[in-house]
């Protein structure tokens, strides 16, 4: 379950969680491929653990190395860390009890801060990681130059080194075969979609991924507000689509997500494809008040639970999971 999640959060319906984070570097120590297994590189990961494993915080250190690949795989799928860090046998992440908040070490930067909240916060994503940041500034300096930025190992981050993205259920864009076209547009304003799961990956069940491209010459104050922007106008064309849908094809709508509802209320064995489909169907339905068996939260987190690597991590065998997926599902609908 992603702890992170909040019920009612803004703008629910359509969006599924904000992530806000920053790519900071230590002042005068090279890049993390430089220094792996070094004096330094250790100097870097004490910076953080003094900046978040003292005085009573609710953090905690996980070193990649003692995980179970299983470990590995469910930090991934829900996005704690990221698959690079995964591979990296000095790698490390600094987390909160719902992980929420967390701090990537020797990555492809020496800090990855994120920060993970429901809904639509682009400012509150923004101002909590801009606050852990402050809390790391107290026992290390950043690598910055005053005509460029943050200086990162990646060009692409130099500058503000901000990441700053919504997860986005566009279903009716996607039914209406209009999603591509529009997601098509969001360049021309400095954004970019991807699948769920970053650059490169497919979208799942329609949610997409939805951050800013540029990171040089643009304000973090400006990141925040054109987000908002942009992808508030974004959310509203989703939400108009799905009501012409309905107003337009109303038995058909009707019938495609009473259908998914009764699979998934009785299914006794469900694969990962399968159930991530029908469950961003319901999820359009809970929000056209078509069926209300719960809400797009829990169907959002129903949908992460039900991962293959979720599923691994809690030691349910692999040809045991169809089962236990079906089972997952039904209870939370009943």
């Amino acid at each position: 379950m992603a702890r992170w999640l909040k019920e009612n959060a803004a703008d629910a319906d359509i969006v599924v969680s904000t992530r806000a984070r920053l790519a900071r570097n230590m002042a005068g120590v090279p890049f993390p491929h430089r220094i792996r297994g070094t004096a330094q590189a250790r100097a870097v990961c004490r910076a953080a653990t003094d900046a978040f494993l003292g005085g009573g915080q609710d953090f905690s250190c996980v070193v990649i190395r003692d995980l179970r690949p299983a470990q590995r795989e469910y930090l991934t799928a829900l996005h704690v860390i990221s698959p690079e860090l995964t591979a990296l046998p000095d790698g490390e992440v600094i987390r909160s009890r719902d992980d929420a908040m967390s701090v990537m070490l020797l990555e492809e930067d020496h800090y990855r801060l994120q920060y993970l909240t429901g809904g639509f916060a682009p400012e509150e994503a923004y101002r909590v990681c801009r606050e852990m940041e402050r809390m790391l500034g107290k026992h290390t300096a950043y690598a910055f130059d005053k005509r460029l930025g943050y200086l990162t190992a990646c060009p692409s981050n130099v500058g503000t080194g901000l990441r700053l993205s919504a997860m986005l259920h566009l279903k009716g864009l996607s039914l209406s075969g209009n999603v591509d076209r529009v997601l098509g547009q969001l360049g021309q304003f400095g954004l970019t979609a991807r699948g769920a799961y970053g650059e490169g990956t497919a979208p799942v069940g329609d949610f997409y991924q939805v951050s800013n491209q540029v990171t040089l010459g643009v304000s973090e104050a400006d990141t925040v507000k054109n987000l908002r922007q942009v992808a508030g106008r974004l959310i509203a064309q989703e939400r108009e689509v799905r009501q012409i849908l309905y107003k337009n094809n109303r038995l058909e709508i009707e019938d495609r997500v009473m259908r998914a509802y009764g699979t998934l209320k009785h299914a006794r064995r469900i694969s990962w494809e399968e159930a991530s489909e029908l469950l961003s169907t319901l999820a359009l339905g809970i929000g056209l008040g078509i069926a209300t068996p719960c809400t797009e939260g829990a169907i959002y987190n129903l949908i992460m639970d039900s991962m293959p690597a979720v599923l691994t991590a809690v030691e349910v065998p692999a040809g045991e999971q169809d089962v236990s997926r079906a089972d997952r599902i039904r209870k939370t609908l009943e």
